[in-house]
């Protein structure tokens, strides 16, 4: 039996596609973003709101879009729709208001007709006032915060315009635009961001503007939100059954606090699937304790910023069943803090039987102290019991430094077989032990075979070249991301015949490397390691140059 034929495109949904290509903004997928392991400290967790969308538009693609527009009415209305698509605030709006001339409809009230959410047709002008809404029903995505300065703005045109199709807004919270707030938000609003970090909504707050009472005003008017973005200065108080109502909600992002009623409340979101959480070192409270046993059965990415005490003791009560990416970041106060990652990574390790990927940055605000530093192997030891693990990547910075032997790093394949990703950056450590030799690398990637991106910050020693210039492993085609620290002076007395020879049995052996990619910074590892390796890697270069004009010869 022959496939169904594939339906004809229309010609209006080839010029949709078309112009969609010219949109001035990149919108990204936000739990993508947000759950990627970030070995090069982009600080895509410190704004979750504006990680979303690139932060200047293309005025090129603004440009073509506004000249297509010119070129006939089918080809106007696309392109218009895409270029109204975003905002970078609600100025637009006001100068089309300016542009159009429109007047109050009823003078006697005051009431401006453009903030009606229903259809109306005033006596003149019908046209005109269609238009003006056709604009408004473009509008997707508004990307400033509105607050109540923009509000004020407004003031003698009654409030911004209602938009019907808005998807994304982000507010900062004031008591005296409650009602204007709500009034701007339409039912297919789907990523709402709310910022209650404001000193008025501490200095002024009502009961009917409380944050609990918002969510819940927020929910009824807007049920299908998706992404919910809070941020807490002060305590929340029993928010719990508000954020209970967001029944569609697939990411949840916090800010601030994490209390008892929150803990509870995650419980109940049937849906989400992206937690991301953001304290501060002085939002811990004893209530956080003997919390009661959860199970936040559809989570998958889980993201944790400023893993404090108050967490720990969240983890210890929660269990993860579909969790499979993590993000952790640890800035300790003022101690070190590898006990705090050992019980952290301990208590998810116990709680999540699917996890898959766990990225970990973490900064030490003193040195060890009189303790001898611990082996990296031991700070992560509860990992090596988690062979569902796929993708390791941990950034350990400042006064970290730590040792690995040959035998810590030949025991990865057996601890995770299926091992894809393995980026551990840190400072190296001088201690008793040896360094491991080079062939220690070639050993490991020879029992990872799907591996793709390896960071090993080991020392490697690369003396007696005789034993490894010439290994023999098969090719491994899919490892194409590569450092490794070498110890500066294992070349000291023949450098270039030992980098050179190191970079031919790396050619030879990874021989789809991709020597442009940048995966560590020179703070965390040590400018010296960077610079030896680089060495290392134009010496790759050098030979693919010799080959191709050999071949090409």
């Amino acid at each position: 039996m022959s496939p169904l034929p594939h339906r004809a495109l229309q010609v209006d949904e080839v010029l949709s596609a078309i112009f969609r290509q010219l949109s001035p903004y990149v919108v990204l997928d936000r739990q993508e973003v947000l759950t990627a392991p970030n070995p090069l400290g982009a600080d895509i967790g410190k704004d979750f709101s504006r990680s979303v969308i690139e932060s200047q538009p293309c005025s090129a693609n603004q440009r073509a879009l506004l000249q297509a527009s010119t070129v006939s009415r089918l080809f106007s209305t696309h392109a218009l729709k895409v270029l109204w698509k975003t905002l970078p605030d609600l100025s637009p709006l006001q100068h089309l208001l300016d542009v159009m001339g429109f007047t109050y409809a009823d003078p006697d009230e005051d009431v401006p007709i453009h903030t009606f959410s229903h259809s109306i047709h005033p006596t003149s002008r019908v046209n005109e006032w269609a238009r003006f809404r056709w604009y408004t029903s473009c509008v997707l995505i508004v990307r400033d915060v509105i607050d109540l300065d923009a509000f004020e703005r407004w003031s003698d045109r009654g409030g911004p315009p209602f938009l019907p199709a808005l998807q994304m807004v982000r507010f900062r919270f004031d008591p005296r635009c409650v009602h204007r707030i709500l009034r701007f938000i339409p039912p297919s609003l789907e990523d709402i961001t709310l910022d209650f970090n404001s000193s008025s909504s501490r200095s002024r707050e009502q009961p009917q503007s409380c944050p609990s009472e918002i969510l819940w005003r927020i929910a009824a008017r807007a049920p299908s939100i998706q992404v919910l973005n809070l941020t807490f200065r002060a305590y929340p108080n029993n928010i719990c059954p508000s954020l209970t109502r967001f029944s569609s909600l697939r990411a949840l992002i916090i800010t601030g606090w994490m209390t008892p009623s929150l803990h509870e409340a995650i419980e109940s979101l049937e849906n989400l699937q992206t937690l991301y959480v953001k304290l501060y070192w002085t939002r811990a409270r004893a209530s956080m304790e003997n919390l009661q046993f959860r199970r936040y059965r559809s989570v998958k990415r889980l993201v944790v910023l400023t893993l404090t005490y108050p967490l720990l003791s969240a983890f210890q009560s929660t269990e993860f069943p579909s969790l499979e990416s993590v993000l952790l970041e640890v800035w300790p106060h003022s101690s070190d803090s590898s006990e705090a990652i050992v019980l952290g990574l301990g208590s998810l390790c116990n709680h999540t039987p699917r996890l898959r990927t766990l990225s970990l940055t973490t900064r030490s605000a003193a040195v060890h102290g009189d303790h001898p530093p611990p082996r990296l192997v031991t700070l992560i030891e509860p990992l090596l019991h988690k062979p569902t693990l796929e993708n390791i990547s941990l950034t350990l910075e400042d006064n970290y430094s730590f040792a690995l032997t040959r035998e810590d790093i030949l025991s990865f394949p057996t601890a995770w077989p299926n091992l894809v990703t393995l980026c551990l950056a840190h400072a190296p450590l001088r201690t008793s032990d040896p360094a491991p030799p080079i062939r220690t690398f070639f050993d490991l990637i020879a029992a990872c075979p799907r591996l793709e991106t390896l960071v090993l910050c080991a020392e490697f020693d690369c003396t007696r070249l005789a034993s490894w210039q010439n290994v023999s492993i098969p090719p491994h085609e899919s490892l194409r991301g590569l450092f490794l620290g070498l110890d500066q002076e294992t070349g000291s007395y023949y450098p270039e015949k030992t980098w050179r020879g190191l970079a031919a049995a790396l050619d030879r052996c990874v021989p789809r490397l991709d020597l442009e990619r940048e995966l560590v910074r020179p703070n965390v590892v040590g400018a010296r390691a960077v610079e030896t390796w680089q060495t290392v890697v134009k010496h790759v270069q050098d030979i693919r140059a010799e080959y191709a004009e050999m071949v090409l010869s």
